[in-house]
């Protein structure tokens, strides 16, 4: 799943290359491919698809329409590799919002880490002569969308997994439909640029779910979550190995400080959990 994750901005990228197809576009059509296969799971397990429930038409509108299409526009003006940087820090802003919510104790180890992620951060993004400000900026947007997504999800732990994406996916669509009657835009790709969106709706999205999930299963969620830590990774090597993207000494250097940031509110969160187990 952390490797599937780490080519979405390499694939975006190349999607806008094609040069027919928009942020939008390449939304919606990822969520349709990568509903049709995650509802035939879900249904295939027996398990609801849809649930009545204000939290997943939140989390359809944060995880699946705001992270989506404004991370998908962001990519435009920046780097493949920062993409994949920035949008991996999310775990830190779901550190900072629990704290600040009020649902986890805030601690130094917490703060320590927020820090060192935002830290991070800026080195990917801030110190360079060629910044991409508006698309590192967007990319941070989606970030916090995904964040709200998965603090929104803790709320509704007693449903199955492929219950809670399927229902919340089906709930972000319709937010698609009313963006495209508002801007007019008919989705009208063609071309190279199918080749592209049907790996973004199946790998990236379907199967790396379907892994991530089975991985959960297997090895919680706490230890399953450090392989979001091989999404930058996978996109520096294709990146450099592939001749797409020269790679920066800051951009090393921020991705070691953004999954040093993760790791220590992770180890945290670990703490908390050991002890809950304790009671």
């Amino acid at each position: 799943a952390g490797i599937c994750w780490g080519t979405i901005p390499i694939a975006v990228k190349q999607t806008y290359a094609a040069g027919s197809a928009t942020a939008l576009e390449m939304s919606v059509f990822r969520f349709v491919i990568a509903g049709i296969i995650l509802g035939g799971v879900t249904a295939a397990r027996r398990e609801p698809l849809l649930m009545r429930n204000k939290w997943s038409v939140l989390m359809g509108f944060c995880g699946v329409f705001w992270m989506s299409f404004v991370s998908f526009f962001g990519i435009q003006y920046t780097s493949a590799v920062n993409a994949s940087i920035l949008s991996n820090s999310n775990p830190l802003m779901v550190a900072a919002l629990v704290s600040v919510l009020g649902l986890e104790p805030v601690t130094w180890k917490t703060v320590g880490g927020i820090v060192l992620g935002i830290t991070g951060v800026v080195l990917v993004s801030g110190i360079e002569a060629n910044v991409h400000i508006l698309g590192d900026a967007l990319v941070l947007v989606a970030a916090l969308g995904w964040a709200l997504y998965t603090v929104l999800g803790s709320s509704l732990k007693g449903y199955s997994s492929f219950t809670v994406t399927s229902s919340s996916l089906l709930w972000g669509l319709p937010f698609y439909v009313v963006a495209i009657m508002v801007t007019g835009d008919v989705p009208q790709v063609s071309g190279a640029a199918w080749m592209w969106i049907l790996y973004i709706g199946v790998v990236p999205t379907a199967l790396a779910f379907v892994c991530y999930v089975k991985a959960v299963d297997l090895m919680g969620s706490t230890r399953a979550a450090v392989f979001q830590y091989l999404a930058p990774a996978v996109a520096v090597l294709i990146s450099a190995a592939c001749g797409l993207e020269e790679i920066s000494g800051f951009q090393i250097g921020g991705v070691a400080l953004i999954i040093g940031g993760i790791e220590l509110t992770r180890r945290h969160n670990e703490n908390l959990v050991d002890r809950d187990l304790e009671k």
